[in-house]
């Protein structure tokens, strides 16, 4: 007796990428600004001061520590682990009654995968019918230098972005 086996198409080729279509529309544009909005205040946090301090300020090295101009060091630990705490059940509460509102819109990874490198990906290599035919040619120069230069982005982007959450 023979088992069937899911996506026994493509066995012998291996791995089956996904490739995104390119989305549009009036909500996509409202996503897109709401998006550029949480990417602004999440890189001018730290140069916003308040109280003499930055708005957010994760200095291990120091052990100092300020959330919203509040000070916080090892001896507060215990009212940092119960704001955290606190934190947690309000992401769960949250994500369990709208989680589809912050799985979509503000969640940091769906922001930059979407908002970021996604549309990087769509300007250097295209839509998704132009990756697949790219991805399906053999390797030549054009190939060479879009890959290159998309994974360069991304590796410029990656390694750039918590630059402004250093000590100042």
């Amino acid at each position: 007796m023979k088992v069937a086996q899911k996506n026994s198409t493509n066995t012998t080729k291996g791995r089956n990428f996904i490739y995104p279509k390119k989305p549009s529309g009036k909500l996509y544009t409202y996503r897109k600004w709401v998006s550029y909005v949480l990417l602004l205040f999440l890189f001018a946090c730290p140069f916003v001061k308040l109280n003499g301090e930055q708005l957010v300020l994760l200095n291990f090295i120091e052990r100092k520590f300020v959330f919203f101009g509040l000070i916080f060091t090892p001896q507060d630990f215990y009212l940092f682990a119960l704001a955290m705490l606190i934190f947690i059940i309000f992401i769960v509460c949250f994500t369990v009654v709208l989680g589809r509102l912050w799985c979509g819109w503000a969640c940091p990874q769906t922001i930059f995968m979407e908002m970021v490198f996604r549309r990087i990906e769509y300007w250097i290599e295209g839509d998704a019918n132009q990756q697949k035919k790219l991805d399906a040619q053999e390797w030549n120069n054009e190939k060479v230098f879009k890959k290159g230069t998309k994974h360069f982005l991304f590796l410029l982007i990656s390694f750039s972005s918590p630059i402004p959450f250093w000590p100042i």
